[in-house]
């Protein structure tokens, strides 16, 4: 069955992290599926200098459920139904270690992939990570770099509420939630998602050891001046402190 189709079976059948897996195969891209895991994050910085790792630029690594799911500063992340959502880590060889920015340009890139993606909802960033559909948090980024010697390795790991959310988290939602019977979830757009995200961390990752450019500050601003809750607009790149982005 193809990940296209998969999205128009019975949605209480449908397996995210499985789908994601036929797509990365479809693109001839090395991926590494678990059912059920510990963290995604974790076993991609322990697998980060393996035999496989260094023969491939890109692993992903996806499940349909994790245990010891991680946000920032070790808070944990909280997963919906098993296959609900995007539980993933992008793990990217670098040439430099990149700056504290990067979570900011990752934010940037997840934000630009599900914009265009879905245009007609009303996206925003939440810094320094979160991604948001009105005032919900769909989404969550936790950006990892490890290094041996001077090979480095970024994992962007990307937790995203697709088919449901946890609802004992009042400021969570899910894609699913935000898209009426006129815009249903068709398995076409989710992969329209996947690589047009692949393709905007491909452009990143890149450059994530050099400073923020103009054009990249005033997007970054935008993102997150488009967050309803925002108290306080931005206004220039003064105010993107890295420590914001740490």
């Amino acid at each position: 069955m193809s990940a296209c189709s998969l999205i128009g079976d019975k949605m209480s059948e449908i397996q995210i992290g499985q789908v994601t897996e036929a797509w990365a195969k479809n693109q001839g891209l090395t991926v590494k599926y678990y059912k059920e895991i510990n963290s995604t994050n974790a076993i991609a910085k322990t697998e980060a200098f393996s035999q496989q790792a260094l023969e491939n630029e890109f692993v992903l690594y996806v499940t349909d459920s994790q245990t010891q799911g991680r946000g920032r500063f070790d808070r944990t992340w909280s997963t919906p139904n098993k296959g609900a959502a995007l539980i993933s880590s992008w793990s990217f060889q670098m040439a430099e270690m990149p700056q504290p920015t990067i979570t900011a340009l990752v934010g940037l890139a997840l934000f630009n992939a599900a914009k265009i993606t879905w245009p007609f909802l009303n996206w925003s960033l939440k810094a320094p990570n979160d991604l948001l559909i009105d005032d919900k948090k769909v989404a969550g980024l936790l950006i990892e770099t490890v290094s041996q010697g001077d090979e480095y390795r970024c994992i962007v790991g990307l937790g995203l509420n697709v088919l449901a959310f946890p609802s004992d988290i009042p400021q969570a939602s899910s894609l699913l939630k935000h898209l009426s019977a006129e815009t249903p979830l068709l398995g076409e757009d989710w992969i329209h998602f996947l690589e047009r995200f692949f393709f905007e961390l491909s452009l990143v990752i890149p450059v994530a050891h050099e400073p923020l450019n103009s054009t990249q500050v005033a997007q970054i601003i935008y993102a997150l001046n488009e967050n309803p809750n925002l108290a306080e607009k931005f206004e220039s790149a003064d105010d993107l402190s890295e420590e914001l982005w740490r």
